[in-house]
């Protein structure tokens, strides 16, 4: 019987320690999924900016001559 109790111990300790390790890559994971989520708004915005540039540009070139500066 003191064995089958050792063998429950340690099973209890792995499952104890998978469990950490499970909570631990679960906190990574929504650090990693905030992150993405704030760098690709970023991003959006980034390239709004530069569509705004682009029609603005655009739009100054409007009725000018190829050859006008």
């Amino acid at each position: 019987m003191q064995k089958n109790d050792r063998e429950f111990g340690f099973l209890k300790s792995g499952l104890t320690a998978l469990r950490l390790q499970i909570g631990n890559l679960d906190q990574k994971l929504d650090n990693f999924i905030e992150e993405s989520r704030r760098e690709s708004q970023e991003l959006r915005q980034e390239m709004n900016r530069n569509r705004a540039q682009i029609v603005e540009l655009l739009t100054s070139l409007v009725g000018k001559g190829p050859d006008a500066s």
